[in-house]
């Protein structure tokens, strides 16, 4: 029988983690707890469950992803973050392909809980997240991780949760640490310099599409809060793009400011 690995990646998340772990526990043949850096409990409450504690640092999630792959021992290896539920019938159809797989990785349908709701008209994005350990070749990228693979890739039916956006704090930390990541690749890949129209026009098509095109309108109220929140979270990003294009940055600018006012008082 082909074992499973399952990686879960963790940083201060002790107030999520634990259903990940017990649900995981259920149907893995071991669990590789990756830890970036908690600074709570996390890594004391998980003891019981994870056969091998991985710590490690910085902010490349393929290098965190990479570094779970190479101290695992399964034959098939599932990723797992913090705050994503495994129901028992996707359980139960993982087991069941990797005891007679056809591909040599698979993408799992997930669904989004968000502000404590499952919106209707939020993406449903396939995750892969199930491979074969000697298909793997490595996973790229700092942020939108992909991984590089050998063979074929094949879609699960059933789906997993993703509880996300709990609350407003949340939503605003998440958007705050993402945001810098997000602007430096788009600054990286020479941005055409944010002018006040190009905030606009990208604020606008972010409206357009989540209100009416995905049609989060018809969600209640959680639907139009999370139109307001993504608008809010490009608007960040840019906004940090636009701090790294300008030129002096605002910390020069504001000395200058400063030498400036002192320098009257010198005469």
């Amino acid at each position: 029988m082909p074992t499973l690995s399952v990686i879960i990646i963790t940083g201060s998340k002790a107030h999520e983690i634990l259903p990940t772990l017990k649900i995981a526990k259920k149907f893995a043949d071991e669990i590789i707890l990756v830890d970036t850096g908690a600074t709570d409990n996390t890594v004391k409450l998980a003891k019981p469950y994870y056969t091998k504690l991985v710590k490690t640092s910085g902010t490349d999630f393929s290098a965190w992803r990479n570094l779970g792959a190479k101290y695992a021992h399964g034959d098939w290896l599932l990723y797992l973050d913090t705050d994503e539920r495994v129901p028992k019938a996707l359980a139960g159809e993982i087991l069941a392909t990797i005891k007679e797989p056809i591909h040599d990785a698979y993408t799992i349908p997930r669904h989004e809980i968000l502000l404590g709701k499952h919106l209707k008209h939020w993406p449903h994005p396939r995750v892969l997240r199930l491979i074969k350990k000697a298909s793997l070749k490595r996973w790229r990228g700092k942020l939108h991780e992909q991984p590089e693979l050998i063979g074929t890739v094949g879609d699960l039916k059933n789906f997993m949760l993703h509880l996300t956006h709990k609350n407003l704090d949340e939503n605003i930390n998440k958007t705050l640490e993402w945001s810098r990541l997000e602007a430096q690749m788009l600054y990286s890949s020479n941005h055409p310099p944010m002018k006040g129209w190009r905030f606009w026009r990208i604020l606008l098509t972010e409206f357009y599409q989540r209100f009416f095109k995905q049609g989060l309108r018809k969600d209640g109220v959680e639907g139009n809060l999370e139109v307001l929140y993504q608008m809010f979270s490009r608007f960040i990003t840019y906004a940090r793009l636009w701090e790294l294009q300008r030129q002096p940055s605002l910390e020069k600018s504001y000395k200058n400011i400063d030498q400036k006012i002192l320098d009257e008082w010198r005469q």
